[in-house]
């Protein structure tokens, strides 16, 4: 065993007795007031809430999924999935809760079972088939096991004041900044796990992957304001918590047509898996973050800045593997993975410094807020080209684009929003006023330089530009006293073209009895039409060619 896993291991006892020496003193603060308290303080005054939920999806297109042929890349379409069931999963989730005199308790378990599908079958199936082609028994990820099904503990977290300024809350969390819907501009703290379900559950805490971190509030009130200051243990956090986590696994949101092709056992052992202790991306490592919230005049306003890893995974590649092109090659950081692979995922470290703000106009009945984020030094993969040879690799440095590398640009990245309530009582009959809003999303890499190729997506050969913009908005409206409740989301990619449409209608019967149906449908500009091959400019929504869906959410809530 190695000197740095050995030291590892002792930093790791060392924090496990730290937080256990945390609680014994939470609990030695607490103890008079229990053995004051009458016999029953232990089971009273505990609120519990809760939900048993189901999820159906059904495609609304057929999914590409392509696996080998006779030879190799010669595959055909499985099957026509149009109209399958592609998606059968219940989930339970459990809150206690529980204020002991001034010191609060939570906890939030989430237990996550799915059904296997004939869609979910054939995904496996052709998943162990591409790890075939490169010696494997099958594939090293079970979708079900390793993607699908989970158990979790949410929260759990203890919260008081240590003086009448001064809130600390230490536990397992989740710490939101920002205001955005879609896409998180400054919620940077957690990563979210887009891999069930991808960027289309409508409340952003069941996404959300919750950390070990201790959490202080200080308030200013001769300022008008609080400073919020975050420390989050690396070693107390699993490495797969930190960061977003998308589809590589070949599962039903993997982007199109990668649909059936895990990345950690990739076609002829071109395997791509993430590494959580690489030297600059080391998820041991601690992360920690200030936040200052204020007021100034009828203005709210946030000052942010935090150090952790880059929210979305980049592609390291190993140079043995993506030779081709020496002149494109570039990387900041040295592959640390195996000599035999084709590449590793990493999260590198990174600041990101950020500005919040909104503010009430009486005059049109509005609330406008922004959004600012500075992010000095984003990573971003180079080269636009990919391919095998004799499948067309020509200009490309190695197997998938994006493989030539890693630079390092300066991000400006910018939100405004506006939300309105609007009464629409008189044209839809509506029970009460609607809500609106609408956001306005852009990057602006700083330094861009035209001929370094950066790409948006290791995998895919859309050339990253300048600027871009995004805009998303909602319509949100109630009807017979809130209990039908239709929505309608739109999305345009302004930049790369395509976009989305999600109407959606919430049923509520009575306290416990919530039903949601909904249909995501996407439009894009270019997308891919067989894996592995015949790579073009394929962006964001081309990822989510063939993923139209119709979706129902059965929940009891307690």
């Amino acid at each position: 065993m190695s000197n740095k896993t050995n030291k590892k291991q002792v930093e790791s006892c060392l924090w496990k007795r730290g937080l256990l020496a945390a609680s014994v003193v939470a609990a030695t603060m607490s103890a008079p007031q229990m053995v004051m308290a009458e016999e029953d303080w232990l089971t009273k005054d505990w609120e519990v809430t809760g939900y048993l939920r189901e999820y159906l999806s059904w495609n609304l297109e057929n999914p590409t999924l392509i696996g080998p042929g006779p030879a190799v890349f010669d595959g055909e379409q499985r099957d026509d999935y149009r109209y399958d069931l592609s998606m059968a999963r219940t989930v339970a989730k459990l809150n206690l809760f529980r204020d002991f005199d001034g010191v609060r308790f939570k906890f939030t378990g989430r237990v996550s079972r799915e059904s296997p599908t004939d869609y979910l079958k054939d995904l496996q199936a052709v998943a162990d088939e591409w790890a075939q082609t490169g010696g494997a028994p099958r594939s090293s990820v079970d979708l079900r096991d390793d993607v699908y099904d989970d158990e979790e503990i949410r929260e759990l977290w203890i919260q008081g004041d240590l003086t009448d300024t001064t809130n600390l809350k230490v536990g397992r969390q989740q710490v939101v900044w920002g205001e955005t819907d879609f896409f998180q501009l400054l919620d940077v703290v957690h990563g979210y796990d887009f891999r069930w379900r991808s960027f289309l559950e409508p409340e952003n805490e069941e996404l959300r992957k919750p950390l070990n971190l201790v959490n202080l509030v200080q308030r200013v009130d001769s300022l008008e304001g609080s400073l919020q200051l975050l420390f989050i243990p690396g070693q107390l956090n699993d490495g797969e918590n930190r960061g977003n986590s998308y589809d590589v696994e070949g599962g039903r949101w993997a982007n199109n047509p990668n649909k059936g092709i895990t990345f950690e056992s990739a076609p002829l052992g071109a395997n791509v898996p993430y590494n959580y202790d690489h030297t600059e991306a080391d998820m041991d490592d601690d992360s920690y973050g200030l936040r200052w919230n204020g007021l100034a005049g009828d203005w709210g306003y946030s000052l942010g800045w935090f150090h952790g890893p880059n929210p979305n995974p980049v592609v390291n590649p190993n140079p043995a593997a993506n030779g081709a092109r020496p002149d494109l090659q570039t990387n900041p950081y040295d592959y640390e993975g195996d000599p035999a692979e084709a590449g590793e995922f990493i999260y590198p470290y990174i600041d990101i410094f950020g500005i919040t703000a909104n503010n009430y106009f009486a005059g049109p009945d509005l609330v406008f807020s922004t959004e600012i984020a500075y992010i000095p030094e984003a990573p971003y993969n180079v080269g636009t080209e990919g391919g095998l040879a004799g499948l067309g690799a020509g200009e490309a440095c190695g197997f998938f684009p994006g493989f030539c590398g890693i630079e390092e640009k300066n991000l400006l990245r910018t939100m405004f929003r506006i939300d309105k309530q609007l009464d629409l009582q008189e044209y839809l009959g509506t029970s009460r006023p609607s809500f609106f809003t609408v956001q306005l999303f852009n990057n602006w890499i700083t330094d861009f330089e035209e001929d370094e190729q950066l790409v948006n997506l290791a995998g895919f050969g859309g050339e990253t530009k300048e600027f871009s913009s995004i805009i998303t908005a909602v319509l949100a409206t109630n009807y017979a006293n809130d209990q039908i409740n239709p929505s309608l989301a739109v999305g345009s990619d302004l930049t790369y073209g395509g976009g989305f449409v999600i109407p959606a209608v919430e049923l509520a019967y009575g306290d416990h009895v919530r039903v949601r149906v909904e249909a995501d449908i996407f439009f894009h500009e270019t997308d891919q039409e067989r894996p592995l091959q015949g790579f073009n400019d394929t962006n964001l929504f081309g990822y989510f060619s063939g993923n139209d869906q119709l979706t129902a959410r059965l929940t009891y809530q307690f």
